[in-house]
């Protein structure tokens, strides 16, 4: 498992969902089905136990911002090829 926010480069999954690290962000996409069968019970306990990893790194940093900024990406917008 990832130690949320100490590298920008480590990267995880628990079944179909994705997680990247970043030092100001961890990014949690995709789906993740937890079916009530052993199976789901192991990946429920994975996105516990990361969950939980996330917010002992949250609490111990004792001055969080009330928000961090964020880079977007530009959005370049091109024709349509289609019409």
């Amino acid at each position: 498992m990832i130690k949320p926010f100490q590298d920008d480069e480590s990267a995880t999954s628990i079944g179909d969902l994705s997680v990247e690290n970043s030092t100001s962000a961890v990014v949690i996409s995709g789906s993740l089905e937890v079916t009530r069968d052993k199976a789901g019970l192991k990946r429920a306990r994975a996105l516990k136990q990361f969950a939980d990893a996330v917010v002992e790194q949250l609490e111990a940093d004792g001055d969080l911002p009330d928000k961090v900024a964020t880079a977007k990406a530009p959005v370049e917008e091109v024709d349509n090829p289609f019409r």
